[in-house]
């Protein structure tokens, strides 16, 4: 999971933002999120503008699980494979 995510306890929760040099960019992370949400049956909240989308992942439970970290680890790679940026670099 990238270091952009930022862990809460209370709700238990994770959120991170994204930027996009343009929409056509923007757009298809959003598809890529959308497969992994539905991939795990799990769907974040998410609010985007022209270049950047910010996303939270509430967990099921009182803490953060498997499902949770997983789903931030696919809209990662999800990130990667539209921006081609690096796991470790920050966007």
């Amino acid at each position: 999971m990238n270091k952009r995510w930022k862990l809460k306890e209370k709700p238990a929760s994770m959120e991170a933002r994204f930027e996009f040099d343009d929409f056509e960019t923007l757009r298809a992370f959003l598809d890529e999120m959308a497969e992994q949400a539905e991939s795990l049956d799990h769907h974040p909240n998410i609010s985007f503008g022209r270049n950047h989308a910010s996303v939270i992942i509430y967990a099921k439970t009182e803490a953060l699980g498997e499902t949770d970290f997983a789903l931030a680890t696919g809209i990662d790679d999800g990130f990667q494979r539209v921006t081609n940026h690096s796991q470790g670099e920050v966007a």
